[in-house]
């Protein structure tokens, strides 16, 4: 018995060598094979020479292109004529690189370049399986061209935009680079991370559609385009859903109404040395699109709040009341150059059953895509003096039109009883 024991136990440390040698083997001959066609992309400051940002890029095959995240080379799409694109390939050459497209919904850009290597990059001819062992490669925190092998999970759940689960550390400067098969073919480009070997991949078929469009000079205008493309398509999905409520204190509000905007909540009604009963149920789809690094649009997010007092005078309650409807704000990144400031209007709402409720309608403009807008709204009950429902909603990057559909939607759907 002892004897078995001791042999079935050898097999499993020669086959897990086995599998661990063969998986470095075939990093190694990826790295090998295609090392000329990475690149480090730098984003350099003409008034002082210096670099101001750093990411990867590959060579496509059989092209003058070098794919990277539009979010490495987003400073120069936006001021040209304070920053321009270098690479550096392992080879050590250099040379100049000229943006020709972007995808700022799937963050990818397209760079044309003059540079050569013996063996570049092609897409994919299949998907891979789901547990297959996929290789990142990447430059990480300026340290050097690497190779990180991990697995391919298939598509991230409860998420609207098209990305692949990589278990596999991705880390800062990698973003742009190539996740490729065991062929050396990419499944997908580097684009986040959330830490703990927990990675994200632009899959390829995001690439291809990028490379069937046309080139256009004006790229501002361009991103401006697919920004009201992809919240046209994204609110049809959630205007056209049937929007499941639930109970909520002495109010009906929305829950989960559509699978990529998803809910959570949390309450204090366990401790009962408080004053103030809160409960609180917030929904979102926290997925942003990067715009610049001080600018990000695409969040949606509803939140709901319910404040019930014990003995408290109506003063102290309302202000209790007023403090927390003071503390919802716009939910995504936007600084005065971006934005400008909201406009707000008040309402004071009338309920068929009678009640009361005060709301608050503000709205502001993007400065450079001026047919997009962020909208915030805020509305409270009024006519309880120990109770009250907060519920409040921010969209950011939609247009006016879909702005007010949305907002007559919430504001049926919140009821308060």
């Amino acid at each position: 018995m002892l004897q078995k024991t001791w042999t079935s136990l050898l097999w499993l440390v020669l086959c897990c060598w086995s599998a661990q040698s063969y998986g470095a083997a075939v990093a190694e001959k990826v790295f090998a094979d295609y090392a000329d066609a990475l690149l480090q992309i730098k984003v350099l400051e003409h008034a002082s020479g210096a670099k101001s940002a750093i990411g990867s890029g590959f060579l496509l095959h059989d092209s003058d292109l070098v794919v990277t995240n539009y979010h490495v080379v987003s400073e120069a799409v936006l001021f040209p004529q304070k920053y321009q694109l270098e690479f550096l390939a392992q080879n050590q050459q250099k040379g100049i690189l000229e943006i020709v497209a972007v995808d700022v919904v799937n963050d990818l850009a397209l760079l044309k370049t003059d540079y050569k290597a013996a063996k570049s990059f092609q897409l994919q001819q299949q998907t891979p399986v789901q547990g297959a062992t996929v290789y990142s490669l990447g430059n990480p925190h300026d340290l050097g061209l690497i190779v990180v092998p991990g697995t391919y999970n298939g598509l991230q759940k409860h998420s609207f935009y098209p990305r692949i689960h990589f278990t596999g550390a991705i880390n800062s400067g990698m973003s742009g680079g190539p996740a490729v098969n065991e062929a050396g073919e990419v499944i997908g480009v580097n684009v986040a991370s959330a830490g703990n070997n927990l990675g994200f991949l632009v899959p390829a078929a995001a690439l291809e559609n990028l490379l069937k469009k046309e080139v256009v000079a004006d790229l501002k205008q361009e991103i401006q385009q697919q920004l009201i493309g992809n919240q046209q398509h994204m609110f049809q999905q959630i205007l056209q859903a049937d929007w499941q409520l639930k109970n909520f204190g002495p109010a009906t509000v929305p829950d989960e109404i559509v699978p990529f905007i998803r809910c959570w909540g949390m309450s204090n009604v366990e401790k009962d040395k408080d004053d103030i009963k809160r409960v609180n149920a917030f929904c979102n789809q926290p997925e942003e699109i990067f715009l610049s690094s001080e600018f990000s649009t695409g969040r949606i997010e509803m939140q709901f709040e319910w404040i019930q007092a014990k003995d408290l005078h109506p003063l102290q309650f309302f202000r209790r009341y007023q403090f927390s409807i003071s503390q919802m704000n716009a939910d995504n990144r936007a600084a005065q150059d971006d934005v400008t400031a909201f406009s707000c209007q008040n309402q004071l709402l009338s309920p068929l059953e009678g009640l009361h409720a005060k709301a608050i309608f503000c709205i502001r403009a993007y400065r450079n895509y001026p047919q997009l807008f962020d909208v915030a709204y805020i509305s409270a009950s009024m006519d309880h003096q120990q109770q009250g429902v907060i519920s409040h909603f921010t969209l950011s990057g939609v247009d006016q039109q879909i702005a007010l559909e949305f907002s007559r939607k919430f504001m049926g759907a919140v009821v308060w009883q």
